[in-house]
């Protein structure tokens, strides 16, 4: 479809070349001459010309008003009108009028009637209508199909971000209950905390705007946002994150495994409770695998409205975003919550840095 749309000017030329050459194939015998050749070739280009006018309108203008509107009286009406045009200008070039008798240059006299050429016009001005229709009708649809796309992908743009902006609030609650607890307990991590929570919201305003991020950038957004949980737990609360492969590589969705952290620190520590969060992320080529384990202290477990709001977001933007391309299970098991999630054929940080 791209070729033809760019060779188009070059086929409708060939196109009418040819209409307008192949009467000439039969002509009678006694037309072969200079200027009955002369007089009939500018008789077929006007008449040729208003066919192509014709042709030119009903693509243009009066298909896709039709296709519109769907009058479909006002659009057989002109037809009809072009029709009885593109016949008077055939009569009008060849018989003159009243078409009657006509000499040739040898002398000849010949009686000639306006009705084979009139059908024979007739038949060309159809021909041309269909086919100007025919490729109108294809453009509309081809229009409507793109439309479509656009509203499609308007809609998927506008999940996504109304997903990134149902992850940032719930996290942004969930940090200042934090600073708030060390800021009870007089702790000299307050400041800390507080520098933590500037850098996190730098990455949330700012990179977490975009379609995709370089891996290592949401990793150390992770690593902020761990060490900021860190600052209030006991020594019998641990958390152990792991990055393995050649992360510096591929880029990815932001914002994508918070969630799953936040859930973890929030059902898997409870008071003075002994409770180990193990966090995992390793690349193996294209393949990200990524898996979050901690101790299930939920009262109804990791399918509660709370936590059950932020892993139903993350599946919905793996839905829209790595259609096809994602893995993901979650559930509790013998008193353990467990994330499994895999993504396939990511893409490289150099190749969103070339298209």
């Amino acid at each position: 479809m791209k070729i033809l749309e760019r060779y188009q000017g070059w086929l409708h030329a060939l196109g009418w070349a040819l209409f307008a050459g192949l009467p000439f194939l039969t002509l009678p015998p006694f037309l072969w001459n200079q200027q009955d050749l002369l007089s009939i070739g500018m008789a077929q280009l006007l008449v040729g010309g208003t066919i192509a006018t014709c042709f030119y309108y009903n693509l243009r203008r009066l298909t896709p008003e039709f296709l519109a509107t769907q009058h479909l009286n006002r659009f057989v009406l002109t037809l009809l009108g072009m029709l009885l045009v593109v016949v008077l200008v055939r009569i009008a070039c060849f018989y003159g009028f009243p078409p009657g008798v006509h000499y040739s240059p040898r002398g000849r006299r010949r009686q000639f009637t306006p009705w084979p050429g009139t059908l024979s016009a007739s038949l060309s001005f159809g021909f041309a209508m269909i086919l100007s229709s025919l490729i109108a009708l294809i453009r509309h649809h081809a229009r409507l199909r793109d439309q479509q796309q656009q509203m499609a992908l308007g809609k998927v743009s506008a999940e996504l971000a109304m997903l990134k902006l149902q992850v940032s609030p719930h996290f942004l609650f969930n940090t200042l209950n934090n600073i708030r607890w060390l800021a009870r307990q007089k702790s000299q991590k307050t400041e800390d905390a507080v520098v933590k929570l500037s850098q996190l919201l730098r990455y949330m305003l700012y990179q977490a705007q975009r379609d995709h991020v370089p891996l290592t950038q949401e990793i150390e957004h992770l690593h902020h946002y761990i060490d900021l949980q860190q600052m209030r737990l006991n020594d019998r609360q641990t958390v152990d994150f792991a990055v393995e492969g050649p992360v510096e590589r591929l880029q990815i969705e932001p914002l994508l495994f918070i969630p799953f952290v936040e859930n973890a620190f929030k059902y898997g520590l409870h008071g003075q409770e002994a409770g180990h969060i193990q966090i995992r992320l390793a690349v193996h080529g294209d393949e990200l695998h990524f898996s979050v384990q901690n101790p299930d202290f939920a009262t109804s477990g990791a399918s509660s409205e709370d936590s059950g709001i932020g892993i139903a977001n993350v599946a919905q933007r793996l839905l829209l975003h790595y259609p096809g391309r994602h893995n993901l299970h979650y559930g509790t098991e013998n008193g353990v919550f467990r994330v499994n999630l895999i993504l396939e054929q990511l893409s490289s940080v150099q190749y969103a840095m070339t298209t």
